[in-house]
């Protein structure tokens, strides 16, 4: 099972250790699948071609791991999970009745490292809905063991990523509105064409300059 920022010891959360993005399956199997509402994250590093391209790989490769391991610090700080690296990017998962909020929040604060003080500039996606996570591999398949969701928000948050400038979230404008989180500077994009889906999106983006977020009612 996925933590539950309901637990008394995630009011209060750590920054995550130096071997936070070290994946390892848990130690025992529990559930095999649980389907639960969940603010889905991404993040995406820019042009990693050009800079894998020009880079030198042992260099390339700590530049990433820098880039991942604040990236899953901000992640942990809002409470949520970290469940794996996509090669350049990480996927996470906020569970709870304030997930749209922490989710925010923590997209807003990785927007700010994504301009400021990030080795490798990336975007971020968010949206919110039903996931099913579930153990993927191991058995003899050859596959490694680990956790992972599957669900059209997953896919949804993947796709708005993809979309997102460097320094700048894209959010479906659901899981804006039910943050009850106003940055400075977000705009709404209104409905957006997302490859896959059946109908338009209506989505916002928020940064460059988002600024400090401020609370609004949530939408629900």
């Amino acid at each position: 099972m996925l933590a539950d920022p309901r637990n008394p010891r995630m009011q209060n959360p750590r920054p995550l250790p130096p071997d936070a993005l070290v994946l390892r399956p848990p130690p025992h199997a529990g559930p095999a699948e649980e389907l639960f509402e969940a603010a889905v994250l991404f993040t995406d590093v820019r042009r990693s071609s050009q800079h894998v391209t020009s880079t030198p790989a042992r260099d390339w490769f700590r530049m990433l791991q820098a880039t991942l391991r604040a990236q899953a610090g901000a992640i942990g700080l809002q409470g949520g999970q970290v469940l794996k690296s996509t090669g350049d990017g990480l996927l996470a998962v906020f569970r709870g009745t304030d997930r749209c909020r922490r989710a925010f929040l923590c997209a807003l604060a990785l927007a700010e490292q994504g301009r400021a003080g990030s080795p490798l500039p990336f975007g971020i996606g968010l949206a919110d809905g039903e996931v099913l996570a579930g153990l993927v591999g191991g058995d003899g398949s050859g596959l490694p063991r680990q956790q992972d969701v599957v669900g059209a928000s997953v896919h949804l948050a993947a796709r708005l990523c993809a979309m997102a400038a460097p320094g700048e979230v894209v959010s479906t404008h659901a899981a804006h509105a039910a943050s009850g989180v106003q940055p400075r500077q977000v705009r709404a994009l209104g409905p957006v064409a997302v490859r896959g889906f059946p109908a338009p999106v209506p989505c916002v983006a928020a940064g460059p300059g988002a600024g400090p977020a401020q609370s609004m009612s949530p939408s629900r």
